[in-house]
């Protein structure tokens, strides 16, 4: 089987997971995993799939003709690499500009690769500002690089604050 990663973007509407999901099965592919979300009035998605290496071409070409989104396609690794033990850190502050930078270079500049990053900004209950959120997953080899993930990030702003979840 081949790996696929699919990213797909266009007007949000009723429907649009329906319309890749049939496209994927009429292909024979597996849906193993995706993150899809709504994101000012665009659907927005990124999906790993799996399909017969003879059903590729076939299936890229219907998903790329989709005349009513913008699809990208990258051919994955076959074989899944053995994973880090991965930990899930929530970082919450009040909003400003570059705050998303700030956290994403301090974790590069520890040679630390996100496995996944989810952010929003919530209105602050009490008092009117807002409330940057991230919830990042990240490989961690040892309690002492967790315990310098966890020091790097907090040392970022008096208001930051780090949560860190383990298994």
């Amino acid at each position: 089987m081949k790996q696929l990663v699919i990213s797909v973007i266009g007007k949000d509407r009723p429907g649009i997971v329906d319309q890749l999901s049939a496209i994927v099965l009429q292909h024979q592919g597996n849906w193993l995993a995706s993150s899809l979300t709504e994101l000012a009035g665009q659907f927005a998605g990124i999906l790993h799939i799996e399909v017969p290496p003879e059903q590729m071409a076939a299936l890229s070409h219907e998903l790329m003709h989709q005349a009513d989104l913008l699809v990208n396609i990258a051919e994955g690794a076959d074989a899944a690499a053995p994973q880090n033990k991965q930990v899930a850190i929530t970082v919450t502050a009040n909003d400003r500009n570059g705050i998303v930078q700030e956290v994403t270079q301090a974790l590069s500049n520890l040679g630390i690769s996100l496995s996944k990053i989810q952010t929003h900004v919530d209105s602050a209950p009490n008092w009117g500002g807002l409330i940057f959120s991230a919830k990042l997953l990240v490989p961690c080899d040892s309690e002492q690089q967790l315990i310098t993930i966890q020091e790097t990030l907090e040392s970022l702003a008096d208001d930051l604050m780090v949560d860190i979840e383990q298994d």
